[in-house]
């Protein structure tokens, strides 16, 4: 080869690979409810994953979908992570966003209530807590007292706050009943209390963590968005194929007191966490028709209005 021709080689390289390393960083302020669906998030950015793809994640933690919510119109975030139920009243109350991935799409809740409630008829008029209306705990109680035939008049649901806010009512009395994720129903049943449902047994599809993000922002960041899914399916991909340090990072960022514990949520999440990252129509589909029977104005509402697939392309 010519001598002009490698200078010219040497040079054009030299470029391409400056240009990568000064390659503005774009910074996503991301907030999410609780750690359950975080790990790959946070593995990714431990391991480079996403300065590759240019991108620094900068995590947040809001507890309630519904404050969280009001984070992300307001603009004080690029992207959340939160429940399908909030999402939907929030886009049926007029709020311009949208689901574009999916992080848990399967119910990873268990019902659990004080040792002496063993049968549906005896919770009649028991306290039961969620986190706040609207939430994703508040819609799983309702399905837990569909599935044991009672309905919200029968007990008092009560907004407590987060899972350690909720284990604290049960320990006081304050509640006799609720719901948490399969560390916290580990950590319940060794204080004695009972568990009366596992939808994680029963495997049923549910938008528990999504993606949602603000219309205008996809609007003007859309290859941003498309590069973010595209290092978030990475980040799962590495997630899902390196137990280990998965395992340890869900014990660092739940402060779980053992690794066992940390080994039963990985093992909830290989299963919950879709490979291609996007949401369960399926499970958005049983949320509208369940908003709808409690607000008749939802009824109109599609899934197109809700969830937007385009940035996986």
């Amino acid at each position: 080869m010519k001598l002009w021709k490698v200078i010219a080689l040497v040079l054009i390289m030299g470029g391409i690979s400056a240009s990568n390393s000064f390659a503005q960083v774009t910074n996503l302020r991301i907030a999410f409810n609780g750690f359950g669906g975080t790990g790959p998030l946070y593995l990714g950015q431990d391991v480079g994953i996403f300065k590759k793809h240019n991108l620094s994640l900068e995590m947040i933690f809001i507890p309630g979908g519904s404050l969280s919510l009001q984070a992300l119109i307001g603009k004080s975030l690029e992207v959340l992570l939160t429940g399908g139920p909030p999402v939907v009243n929030a886009v049926q109350q007029g709020a311009k966003v949208k689901i574009v991935g999916g992080v848990i799409n399967l119910l990873p809740y268990t019902f659990v209530a004080h040792g002496g409630i063993r049968t549906p008829e005896q919770l009649k008029g028991k306290r039961i807590g969620i986190s706040r209306f609207g939430s994703n705990t508040d819609y799983v109680v309702r399905l837990a007292l569909n599935q044991f035939a009672l309905s919200a008049n029968d007990v008092q649901v009560m907004q407590v706050g987060g899972s350690q806010a909720r284990l604290l009512a049960m320990k006081s009395g304050a509640i006799q009943a609720t719901v948490l994720s399969p560390e916290e129903a580990v950590v319940a049943q060794k204080m004695g209390y009972g568990v009366m449902l596992d939808f994680i047994e029963k495997g049923i599809e549910f938008p528990h963590v999504n993606v949602v993000v603000r219309d205008d922002y996809l609007e003007s960041q859309a290859a941003t968005m498309r590069t973010f899914l595209r290092a978030y399916v990475e980040s799962v991909r590495y997630y899902k194929s390196h137990r280990t340090e998965a395992v340890s990072k869900i014990v660092a960022l739940s402060k779980l007191p053992d690794r066992q514990m940390g080994e039963v949520v990985y093992d909830g999440s290989l299963r919950a966490t879709p490979d291609d990252g996007k949401p369960t129509l399926k499970g958005m589909e049983v949320v509208l028709d369940a908003v709808a029977k409690e607000n008749p104005k939802a009824k109109a509402l599609t899934i197109q209005q809700v969830v937007d697939l385009r940035y996986f392309q």
